[in-house]
């Protein structure tokens, strides 16, 4: 299996077939145990159904694993592009924040602006909008469209997608 460089490949199959083990094992999070797993990059975003968010503040969980010298004003406005809280009020960075006092839309929200700012080459979803409205899928379609990265997308709503690349795991 090839995934090409900077191309947006959908991996469809029924529940159970491997999509998810796919992407651990691209992410290096799983090892095989045969064969290999080769990338252009270590540079890794992902984006599921339940993020990684860290006991802590809203900037914190933005830039949990990021090197990257990041300003409060770019933060806020990923915040503002995301619409993360209906109220202004919402946008302290220094607000704690954890998976109690977010919504699992939040959560992918925050997941997405997070790998965003740390400019990953490549991005794994696993059904990484099913939380989200419309307004924020969009948005998030938008922004996937006019990428220049690898993305690998684990999806059973292929059709919301636009791809280069569509693996059908049976």
């Amino acid at each position: 299996l090839k995934i090409e460089k900077n191309k947006h490949t959908i991996i469809t199959g029924p529940n159970g077939s491997g999509k998810s083990t796919l992407l651990g094992l691209s992410a290096g999070l799983l090892f095989s145990q045969e064969g290999k797993i080769e990338s252009f990059s270590n540079r890794f975003g992902y984006v599921g159904v339940t993020p990684l968010i860290v006991p802590g503040t809203l900037r914190e969980n933005l830039l949990y694993g990021n090197i990257k010298n990041i300003q409060d004003k770019e933060l806020l406005e990923y915040i503002d592009k995301f619409q993360l809280f209906n109220e202004k009020s919402g946008n302290d960075l220094d607000k704690t924040v954890n998976n109690k006092t977010l919504s699992s839309g939040q959560l992918q929200k925050i997941s997405f602006i997070r790998s965003l700012l740390a400019e990953v080459d490549v991005l794994l979803l696993d059904e990484s909008t099913s939380n989200l409205d419309e307004n924020s899928r969009k948005l998030i379609f938008e922004l996937l469209k006019n990428s220049e990265i690898t993305i690998i997308n684990s999806t059973h709503n292929h059709q919301d997608f636009e791809y280069d690349n569509h693996l059908k795991i049976e």
